[in-house]
């Protein structure tokens, strides 16, 4: 089977692939920080790699799993207080804002970030994205309207987009190979826990305090992260450098126009998924304009990055990597069904069941427990057992089968059911939730890694953005299309007025009341459908991958920088 990997050449035999960051035993120090030799005579062994004490080392992980614990807090912990916040600045029409922009922000600059640390000192680079997190935290808890809110989650996905990537680089830099992968099963299990918590958290925060310290709680971890980053952490020697561009060539190198057509693409998406048949109709000038406007966006943002080459946010040259490219879309369309799932199954339980908000988040525990268990094994036995193409399909056949069972729940369903059926998704979404970025960093070179790592946490964040806004909108319209005619009480206003949580109080006629569960019902089975839909395709798109185990060498040198005019060169 020829060898799946982005560079164009097949030089000498490389270590271990779980050694994606140091260089291996026989490798000269020209190769390892991507020079070209012209020396025939063999050179001198580079130096070994060096790693922090192990004392240091489990103070750096504990900050950098402090960094991915705020970030993915605040992809969730919103969702109980916006209620609360549009009854403070009278925004209700603004709450798709809330989460997108934080969402929006967090997927598309990604490149940015990943371009960022290639090109300039990892720590000088991490310690810029907690501090801009931490200004956009401080400025929604601040916030003393609803712009000011929209503004400061964009602040905090601008910089949380580096965190995310940044806590990668920098494991793969401070720890050995050997214990690189239980370390990358701990970020997957603290971010599936918040991410699942999130709105339990919200509610006690906005209950027993205020909706704004939400946001206040990022503000003492992250001056403790920093802290540690920048007292403790030193870019070591065997970091890979790159020679950054001059500052004419920045709006081209971490591709700009990419960023701003992928930006218009996402809010025109957003938009007419959040008010498309609910606000205007879907045939109205306003959801046609912003579909168009939508493609549009996305074949110029197709054209640019292609032209762009190496500087493209996606640049093609890695994409032509077939387990690379198989990973970017597992990992999209895993985590558009895993969070359509995650925000559907607490509406389920508060509009359909009746439970508190507090319930309901009590409710979800078998799925925190299901995916952080299934995250940290997985994590374990992929680098006792290799190969990861068994791991691929078991987490997509799990979160398949889980999402069916889903659309079998009605309202008097028992306890047993849906903690089964939590389980079954919770432990193949664990499975699914970070394989996509180990294996895609195992088979890429360490020239690649950071742009390999920003790739990933684009699919997987857009992928989870997507999810949300189009299983939402699949429950708005089916919840809109379905309530009785002629009724007056029983209107699409007063129903989404209502919300999830107020319908015992907004209808207490049971003939109302049960007809609205019935829409309801309706909603999120369809919305269901289209999570086992996703997850069904995560699990075709797994057969795409090679098959390769990660414990294989694999080439490592320098791949051959592409220009918009250089012609493109015919790989094996």
């Amino acid at each position: 089977m020829a060898e799946d990997h982005p560079s164009d050449h097949r030089p000498e035999q490389a270590p271990s692939l779980n050694n994606h960051i140091v260089q291996g035993k026989g490798d000269t120090l020209e190769a390892e920080m991507g020079l070209e030799t012209t020396s025939k005579d063999p050179a001198p062994p580079a130096t070994a790699p060096s790693y922090p004490s192990p004392l240091k080392q489990a103070i750096l992980v504990i900050a950098l799993l402090l960094a991915t614990f705020i970030v993915g807090l605040d992809t969730s912990v919103i969702a109980t207080a916006i209620p609360t916040i549009t009854k403070e600045f009278h925004s209700i029409d603004q709450v798709g804002w809330y989460g997108s922009a934080f969402l929006m922000c967090l997927a598309m600059f990604q490149g940015v970030w990943s371009k960022a640390y290639k090109y300039f000192p990892q720590k000088t680079v991490f310690l810029c994205c907690i501090f801009t997190f931490e200004v956009g935290s401080l400025v929604v808890a601040l916030a003393p309207n609803s712009v000011a809110v929209i503004a400061g989650r964009a602040v905090q996905g601008l910089g949380g987009a580096g965190l995310t990537s940044g806590c990668y680089i920098i494991a793969a830099l401070i720890m050995q190979p050997s214990r690189l992968s239980i370390v990358m099963g701990l970020f997957g299990a603290i971010w599936t826990c918040v991410s699942v918590l999130g709105p339990v958290l919200g509610g006690v925060f906005t209950q027993d305090l205020t909706w704004r310290w939400c946001f206040w709680i990022n503000l003492p971890i992250g001056a403790a992260t920093f802290l540690i980053i920048l007292f403790l952490f030193t870019t070591p020697s065997h970091s890979h450098s790159v020679t950054a561009p001059s500052w004419r060539k920045y709006p081209r190198e971490f591709d700009a126009l990419g960023v701003a057509l992928g930006l218009g693409a996402w809010i025109c998406l957003l938009l007419v998924l959040q008010d498309g048949g609910v606000k205007h109709a879907w045939n109205s000038s306003f959801s046609i304009g912003l579909l168009v406007g939508f493609w549009l966006f996305v074949i110029a943002f197709v054209v640019a990055e292609w032209i762009q080459g190496d500087a493209a946010t996606i640049p093609k040259r890695l994409l032509k990597s077939r387990t690379i490219a198989a990973c970017a879309v597992y990992s999209f369309v895993s985590n558009a069904g895993g969070v359509s799932r995650t925000y559907t199954l607490p509406i389920y339980f508060q509009a359909v069941q009746g439970v508190s908000p507090s319930d309901s988040g009590v409710r979800t525990i078998p799925s925190v427990l299901s995916f952080s268990l299934a995250t940290f094994s997985c994590a374990i036995l992929l680098g006792k057992v290799g190969y990861y193409q068994p791991f691929l399909w078991a987490g997509g056949i799990l979160i398949t089968i889980g999402s069916g069972l889903y659309y079998t729940l009605d309202p008097s369903s028992s306890a047993g059911h849906w903690i089964g059926y939590q389980v079954i998704a919770g432990v193949g979404q664990g499975i699914v939730i970070q394989l996509p970025a180990m294996v895609a960093q195992r088979v890429s070179t360490r020239q690649d890694l950071s742009v390999t790592v920003g790739i990933m946490m684009f699919a997987q964040f857009v992928g989870g953005g997507f999810g949300v806004s189009a299983g939402q909108a699949i429950l708005n319209n089916r919840l809109v299309d379905t309530l009785p005619v002629g009724n007056s009480v029983v209107t699409p206003a007063h129903v989404l007025a209502a919300g999830a949580t107020g319908l015992r109080q907004a209808f207490p006629n049971p003939r109302d009341l049960a007809a609205v569960v019935a829409s309801y019902m309706i909603g999120l089975r369809d919305a269901w459908v289209f999570t086992t839909a996703m997850s069904g395709a995560a699990f075709l798109t797994a057969f795409a991958a090679e098959w390769r185990s990660i414990n294989e060498p694999v080439p490592d040198t320098k791949p051959p920088v592409e220009t918009p005019s250089a012609p493109e060169e015919v790989k094996a």
